[in-house]
């Protein structure tokens, strides 16, 4: 795997601070990768991801992109081959969608017709339809919506490297968690590398392909990947970083779609009563999932509610625990205890039904984590053990 980003050395010291506010920084990022940065307030996460693109000048050291020394290249080029997105979005609120997110590519001189093509493709790509949104003002939009765009301004020119700084943060909480496993999904398709700041150590351990804990001064107390960090963290530091409710957070890492999901009666709403209480019967489950013509969940029933005629479109509870692949367990279990039903119902991107998870399923993920991450504390006690080197993504502060 080769490095997209490596910072050597890196270093910010400002006129009147006794201490460095980033203290000779050593960190690769991988392509492909989202790297998260996490650590308490003042640590240097944000400077360390501002001097990537040299929004702030480093005091000394060298940033590397894609090989390649960009310490003293053109700044403005450099933020052209860097695409940019924080908490508070930042677009030009004079301007329309469309113009916010051909920024970019306007700077570039391209055409009108290939700038137009790329907004198509983007807006499609976030979710957000371009007949409807290209023309609109920001303060048209909801905060969810804004940072959609955010994101998509950030892609326009197709940059390598994305970076990010707690772009979910002032969101509320359902709206941050969809947005979450829409850029998780996203990602899913543009494989960018992209270095991502937060606070939030779930935030870090849900998104991140790896995670970098930091110390005062930026200095690197665990960088390693989220499975690893929970199950062998480095010193007391990062211990009492990540809190109590491993097992838990643990259920931040595993998605929907690692899981094999439970089976469940069902039967398509249109079919009537009759056919409702046969999926019924042949289960040993007391309700029923109604689905409409596309397959999508509509209804829970109960075999009491099946007695009588007539249409089942008023019948029962409605279905509102519904999570997608992308979802994590953790998610899965929280939408979970809101069901009266005491179920989650996956669906795909067109809302269309896969499957369910009841607490069987979880406590089994819960099972088979517990035992991949013993097994990697004890692979790598045995080659300390051996002399040998630990796992080369296992970096520790020194």
């Amino acid at each position: 795997m080769t490095d997209m980003i490596a910072l050597e050395q890196l270093t910010k010291n400002y006129p009147g601070q006794a201490r460095p506010a980033v203290d000779k920084l050593d960190l690769t990022i991988p392509e492909g990768e989202i790297v998260i940065l996490v650590g308490p307030s003042g640590c240097g996460k944000t400077t360390t991801l501002k001097m990537i693109n040299r929004i702030i000048e480093p005091s000394s050291g060298i940033i590397r992109l894609q090989g390649e020394d960009v310490t003293r290249a053109d700044p403005d080029e450099l933020r052209r081959r860097i695409g940019y997105v924080i908490q508070q979005v930042g677009l030009f609120p004079h301007q329309t969608i469309g113009r916010n997110i051909a920024a970019v590519p306007r700077l570039l001189g391209w055409s009108r017709q290939r700038i137009a093509d790329r907004l198509d493709e983007l807006l499609h790509l976030v979710g957000m339809d371009p007949a409807t949104y290209l023309g609109r003002y920001p303060k048209e939009l909801s905060g969810g919506q804004r940072q959609r765009i955010g994101v998509a301004r950030a892609l326009a020119a197709d940059p390598p490297v994305m970076l990010m700084d707690e772009p979910f943060g002032a969101l509320d909480p359902i709206s941050r968690e969809r947005l979450q496993n829409e850029f998780l999904r996203l990602q899913g398709q543009i494989g960018k590398t992209i270095v991502f700041v937060t606070h939030d150590i779930d935030e870090a351990i849900k998104m991140g392909d790896r995670i970098a804990i930091l110390r005062e001064g930026s200095t690197v107390a665990q960088y390693d990947t989220p499975e690893t960090v929970l199950a062998a963290p480095a010193d007391d530091f990062v211990k009492e970083f990540i809190g109590s409710g491993a097992s838990l957070k643990g259920l931040g890492l595993a998605r929907v779609r690692e899981v094999s999901l439970a089976d469940w009666p069902t039967s398509q709403i249109s079919a009537g009563r009759e056919a409702a209480r046969r999926a019924l019967d042949s289960s040993d489950h007391g309700w029923v999932l109604l689905l409409d013509e596309q397959r999508r969940p509509v209804r829970w029933v109960e075999a009491r509610a099946l007695q009588g005629e007539g249409s089942l479109d008023r019948v029962g509870l409605e279905v509102r625990a519904i999570v997608e692949p992308t979802a994590t367990l953790v998610g899965a279990l929280e939408s979970m205890l809101g069901s009266r039903v005491g179920v989650v119902v996956v669906v795909d991107g067109s809302g269309a039904f896969l499957g369910t998870i009841d607490m069987r399923v979880i406590m089994s993920a819960v099972e088979v984590m517990r035992a991949a991450a013993h097994k990697r504390v004890l692979d790598d006690r045995r080659r300390v053990r051996a002399g040998q080197e630990p796992p080369a993504n296992a970096i520790a502060a020194q």
